[in-house]
């Protein structure tokens, strides 16, 4: 795995959900899926130094600089009805050690060719396998199946999710939210799913993150996860607006210290520098 910068620092958690998360990755271990697997359907981009999955400590950072994607990937494509399509966007796996704020934004190089979005899924004690094509025989409202175009926004078990589940053609845990910097999707979706312009929480629990905020503007969309657990994640990006070309973007995920580990570091180093001009 590629190491990221950063220590690993433990967060406390509840009794309760320490338990929660054990029932979850016991089910991702035991449940079988209806029908047979061909796991694989999406491959992981290359973070920056090299490496499909990185490893991202409390005040470290892994980056994806000049990836390229096309205009409507993501949202608002017209042959999708509006669906995101995997095979067109770009998807990559970090571990994220347990912190109270990880933030995950996407930046267009020109935001007059690119509206980028993003969703971010978590899949817990054991990194995303890839989801089976086809699985289920699930097939959207523009007449195509799982994952040329599928359901980037709805909780995992709706229409369009099977492929990627755990349980059913995946073994992927819980879609934790989205933000897309492009116009909201207007009509009837692929999927039946809702399309919003902004940042959207979609947690279902606080089994990985107790919440999601975020923000988006022209040619920026970041999802800021707040204490979170230790864990697989997986972050998928692309265009959100029909009406530019595509163009390039940069990835960043940051995992953010707690203030007062922040400041303890501050004051060291400020104490470092004057011992060394007392020396």
């Amino acid at each position: 795995m590629e190491a990221a910068t950063g220590a690993a620092t433990g967060v406390d958690r509840s009794a309760a959900r320490a338990i929660g998360l054990a029932v979850a990755v016991a089910i991702g271990v035991t449940t079988g899926a209806a029908e047979s697997r061909a796991i694989g359907a999406i491959a992981f981009s290359t973070w920056d130094g090299g490496g499909a999955n990185a490893v991202v400590g409390v005040g470290g950072t892994a980056t994806a600089s000049g990836q390229g994607a096309l205009a409507a990937s993501m949202a608002n494509n017209p042959a999708l009805n509006g669906s995101a399509w995997a095979h067109t966007g770009a998807w990559w796996s970090v571990y994220l050690d347990a912190a109270p704020t990880v933030s995950i934004s996407v930046t267009a190089r020109d935001a007059l060719q690119l509206a980028p979005g993003l969703a971010v899924w978590a899949s817990g004690a054991n990194e995303f396998d890839g989801g089976t094509t086809a699985f289920g025989g699930e097939t959207s409202t523009a007449g195509f199946g799982t994952p040329h175009s599928f359901n980037a926004y709805g909780a995992l078990g709706d229409a369009g999710t099977l492929w990627m589940q755990d349980g059913q053609g995946g073994n992927m845990l819980e879609l934790l939210g989205y933000a897309i910097s492009g116009p909201s999707v207007v009509g009837a979706t692929g999927w039946g799913e809702t399309i919003l312009n902004g940042a959207h929480d979609l947690t279902p629990d606080d089994l990985f993150a107790t919440s999601v905020g975020g923000s988006t503007g022209a040619g920026f969309a970041e999802l800021v996860l707040s204490d979170v657990q230790a864990g697989w994640y997986s972050i998928y990006v692309g265009g959100t607006d029909a009406a530019l070309s595509g163009g390039l973007f940069d990835l960043q995920v940051a995992v953010v210290p707690e203030p007062s580990t922040a400041l303890l570091v501050g004051v060291g180093l400020l104490g470092l520098r004057v011992a060394r001009k007392r020396g």
